[in-house]
């Protein structure tokens, strides 16, 4: 355990202004994260439509993968945070040696299955013969960096949860530069680099995660950090793996079905055609730049609840996510209401000389806008049983959202009532109403409160 870091205090202080100052690098992290395909697909565009089309078939089969792993950096940060909040500082370094292990593993298998497996599912999907070699083009180079994408995702997600946000933040913006930087050289080709097409367009984000990942690396060796990882920790311990093994699995499934789900949603909308899924992909674009702070506000609930649960302050941990949620529903309707009349504006720089596109998506935001809030309430709930350790509450709250309320909703009133596409549309509102309602009954009478670590100076584990 280093002695030198930046890390913020949950146990102790204002909530409010931990989760402001939690909430906030977390969410310039995950805004500039969002960046590497925004800047990829920037260059790559100038390849011809050939190109995007290759590097958007690979979207859905690279990040199903994505959605799935990240369910052990979950379970390591869990862990980290809980341990923290206790003050089991040896424990904390014993952690995040062996969630690397168990991610790098995980990565390993990823990369083999994404080789193996791309070729058949493109070709079942019926992508065409030249877009299907551009796309193993990309993907080839994107698996082979799966370890180091998986890596920082973990370390990142491990710092967050010690409370070293700033930190994870500079590395994930130089990171970005690194990727801005080599775009040009390694698409388009510089002096005596060859243009690589979407090769380099893929090669340059591997490098640039490889980078951030030696730094983040070299951050935990060198003392510098709440977690100052050593040899002998990343000896396997099968104990801890099975721990892990059962927190992140659910997690990994939880992040799964939205995947998942968002892909059925948009074939229901692919059903009133060609201008039903642009309004959707461009209505959906504006809803997801929203849910970046909605995310971040999620994760520094999850981690000041892990905080204080394994501390023992369960009633401090359950006025922070009392606190997250009615801060971030006031703030997020508020956000909401006020760009209700600049909808038309917005959605014209998103589908310029589009009229038809413009005016399905603005319908689409109408709907969803007044009810921002709602989702505030839900992602609230979701990181409050995360971080309790409760993943598979989560997981089945997730289940509840999405094949209970949302795609049931989408598919019934838009193919058998007249509204048509508009129940594309309201089936995002229903759906995070009914989820946060699930979410704040299973909150107040549900059981979900899982200790998983004993307090210092105890050797071994409550069951969890």
């Amino acid at each position: 355990m280093a002695g030198k870091n930046a890390a913020i205090s949950m146990t102790e202080g204002p909530l409010l202004g931990i989760l402001i100052r939690v909430a906030v690098p977390v969410t310039l992290t995950n805004l500039v994260q969002s960046s590497y395909d925004l800047v990829n697909a920037f260059w790559v565009g100038r390849l011809g439509e050939g190109a995007i089309a290759a590097v958007a078939a690979s979207g859905p089969l690279f990040y199903v993968l994505i959605s799935l792993g990240s369910g052990l950096a979950t379970a390591g940060a869990v862990l980290i945070a809980q341990n923290a909040g206790a003050k089991r500082l040896d424990a904390l370094d014993h952690v995040a040696a062996q969630t690397l292990v168990m991610v790098g593993t995980m990565a390993l298998v990823f990369t083999v299955l994404g080789l193996t497996a791309s070729p058949p599912l493109l070709r079942l999907i019926g992508i065409a013969p030249d877009v299907r070699s551009l796309t193993l083009d990309y993907l080839s180079v994107r698996y082979l960096g799966m370890v180091p994408m998986f890596g920082f995702m973990a370390m990142q997600a491990m710092l967050q949860a010690v409370g070293e946000v700033r930190f994870a933040m500079r590395v994930q913006i130089g990171s970005l530069i690194v990727n801005a930087l080599l775009d040009p050289v390694l698409i388009l080709g510089l002096g005596p680099f060859p243009g690589l097409g979407v090769r380099g367009a893929a090669l340059a984000t591997v490098v640039a995660q490889l980078a951030a990942l030696l730094i983040i690396f070299h951050h935990l060796l060198a003392g510098h950090s709440a977690l100052h990882v050593r040899r002998h920790h990343f000896r396997p311990d099968r104990a801890h793996i099975w721990l892990a093994t059962r927190l992140g699995v659910p997690a990994g499934l939880e992040q799964g079905v939205r995947t998942f789900s968002s892909l059925l949603l948009m074939s229901v909308a692919a059903s009133f055609g060609t201008i039903g899924v642009a309004s959707y992909g461009v209505g959906i674009r504006f809803l997801f730049f929203w849910f970046t702070p909605i995310i971040g506000l999620a994760a520094a609930t999850a981690t000041v609840v892990g905080q204080n649960i394994g501390a023992g302050l369960t009633e401090r941990a359950e006025t922070a996510s009392r606190l997250s949620a009615k801060v971030g529903f006031l703030g997020l309707t508020a956000i909401g209401l006020i760009q209700i009349p600049l909808v038309p504006t917005i959605m014209a720089v998103l589908a310029p000389g589009e009229p038809q596109v413009i005016a399905g998506a603005s319908t689409f935001a109408y709907i969803y806008l007044p009810f921002l809030g709602l989702s505030v309430v839900q992602q609230t709930m979701l990181a409050t049983f995360r971080g309790a350790g409760s993943t598979k509450q989560s997981m089945l709250l997730s289940m509840a959202q999405h094949w209970l309320f949302q795609l049931p909703t989408a598919f019934i009133l838009s193919q058998l009532t007249p509204l048509g596409i508009l129940g594309v549309w309201w089936c995002y509102p229903i759906g995070s109403a009914g989820a946060a309602l699930t979410g704040l009954l299973w909150f107040r009478y549900g059981s979900w409160r899982r200790r998983l670590v004993p307090a210092a100076g105890k050797r071994e584990m409550e069951p969890a």
